[in-house]
């Protein structure tokens, strides 16, 4: 498992003046990290090979606390335009401008976090150790008047799971695409960039002589170096229908039940596809799609699969809950191109025979509004059952003995209340971090034509007793597509919001 460079940020107060940005962008506190090391003269050898080295790693992650905006005060500065009086230092005063000053409040106790993702090695060199020393300099953090101090240390990544997930703040995550929250950040040649312009501010005003008169004129300083980097953008999302082959306008329904066998079949025959248009990207492609790490390992954190959503039809209370389209989310930051995996999505065939549908997208997105996306519900209940981890194991029965095994009133009572906390682990697992009001769990569906749980289980690897329909109700309205559990990457755990009856 990788290793985290992890930089955490005190302010002296829980105000910041910055303009422009806030959380700090991971651009300042490089600045900042220059900014201190350089009070004490010029850079050594080891400490510009660790920032330049620092410049090329990916973005960090950011995590900052909650902020509200402080009362606005205003304040009377030169405008920098002396020529307007003369060039007489007496006349400032008829050329003040107002400034309004509003800094940001937040808890002072709780530091702004910038992760970096290391390399096993990367730890155990000089490089960390060259970084621990250039934090401790660090004093200060946006406008002058945002005192700060900084400390480094080198973390594992499950420490750095652990530590967001009980941040009381907002997490900010970079995306390689997407239209996101615009941040600025290091790149290559940051640190020359710097450099080349503290030089030219130390000459940045140039004496001309003309016969006897003499001016000064300002020289524009180069601009520091810098990207862009989008964070927490949108998922790529696509919706396809399922039609037949052999008339392409009629949908091709397949059973509610054989969800996980139509999302299973998708993903391997687009996978198939991609390796073969994209050989390079066959890691990437196991990642991504199927879930399968370089090692051979499962697994793989919620933001980094691709999602294959199959969406039964709803919206009324006589709908046949058949499937007849399926929703695909793409990562903002999966490094399969969006416009490539729906290529790779659009045209495949399923099935067999009379049966045979073929995916393609779909012209009418107004669907998936019946799935929250779009829009924000506070009662949700499940679709496909969701696989609830082991805790939340029903106990089995053997049918021959259902009578002599029946369960107690109490046992069942448990076994629902163990299955509600299973549910709030679903949760954080999938990174969702929500208050939650009430949760109801059982085997039946929720609506009038759907299916009971245990159907499920054939066509998955999870036991029929670990299957649950839920239904929750958090405190704040929550957007859609709502997908939970160990099989929300196998079609099962689909939610949608409640159908008012």
């Amino acid at each position: 498992m990788s290793s985290t460079l992890l930089i955490s940020v005190r302010f002296h107060e829980g105000r910041y003046h910055g303009t422009g940005d806030w959380p700090p962008s991971p651009a300042r506190l490089f600045q900042a990290l220059i900014a201190g090391t350089g009070l004490q003269g010029p850079f050594q050898k080891e400490q510009a090979e660790a920032l330049e080295r620092l410049e090329r790693m990916p973005p960090p992650v950011m995590a900052a606390p909650t902020i509200r905006k402080g009362q606005s005060v205003g304040n009377f500065v030169p405008n920098n335009d002396l020529d307007a009086v003369g060039g007489d230092p007496r006349g400032i005063g008829l050329i003040r401008a107002k400034k309004e000053i509003r800094p940001l409040l937040f808890d002072a106790e709780r530091p702004l976090l910038y992760a970096w993702m290391l390399h096993d090695e990367s730890s155990q060199d000089d490089f960390a150790t060259v970084i621990r020393e250039l934090t401790e300099k660090i004093y200060q953090l946006g406008r002058g008047v945002d005192l700060a101090w900084a400390w480094a240390e080198i973390i594992s990544e499950a420490d750095l799971i652990a530590r967001l997930d009980n941040y009381l703040g907002t997490v900010y995550r970079p995306s390689l695409a997407g239209a996101g929250k615009p941040v600025s950040c290091p790149i290559s040649g940051s640190f020359a960039s710097l450099e080349n312009r503290y030089r030219a501010n130390m000459s940045r005003f140039e004496v001309v002589k003309i016969d006897r008169a003499v001016s000064q004129n300002f020289r524009r300083l180069p601009k520091p170096k810098f990207q862009s980097v989008a964070y927490d953008s949108p998922p790529a999302q696509r919706l396809f229908d399922l039609r037949s082959v052999i008339e392409p306008e009629r949908f091709q329904a397949w059973n509610l039940e054989r969800a996980s066998l139509l999302i299973q079949s998708i993903r391997d025959a687009v996978f198939k596809k991609l390796v073969i248009a994209f050989p390079e990207k066959t890691a990437q492609i196991e990642h991504w799609l199927i879930g399968r790490n370089p090692d051979g390992s499962s697994g793989g954190k919620a933001d980094e699969r691709i999602r294959l959503i199959p969406l039964a039809s709803i919206g009324h209370a006589h709908a046949d809950q058949d499937i007849r389209r399926v929703f695909i989310e793409a990562p903002a930051n999966c490094p399969i191109r969006a416009d490539d995996l729906f290529w790779a999505i659009n045209g495949v065939e399923l099935g067999e025979g009379s049966g045979l549908s073929r995916l393609s997208a779909s012209e009418d997105g107004s669907f998936v509004r019946h799935y929250g996306v779009g829009h924000a519900a506070t009662e949700w209940e499940t679709i496909t059952p969701a696989a609830l981890p082991d805790s939340a194991k029903r106990r089995r029965i053997e049918p021959s003995r259902r009578l002599l095994e029946a369960k107690s009133a109490s046992e069942r009572a448990c076994e629902q209340h163990q299955a509600g906390a299973a549910l709030l682990t679903a949760l954080r697992h999938a990174g969702l971090n929500l208050d939650v009001l009430d949760v109801v769990v059982q085997r039946e569906p929720f609506q009038s034509n759907g299916a009971r749980a245990e159907v499920f289980a054939p066509a998955t690897r999870f036991a029929k007793e670990r299957l649950w329909h839920v239904a929750i109700m958090f405190a704040e309205p929550v957007q859609g597509p709502l997908v939970l559990g160990d099989g929300r990457f196998l079609g099962l755990g689909v939610f949608a919001p409640h159908l008012s009856k």
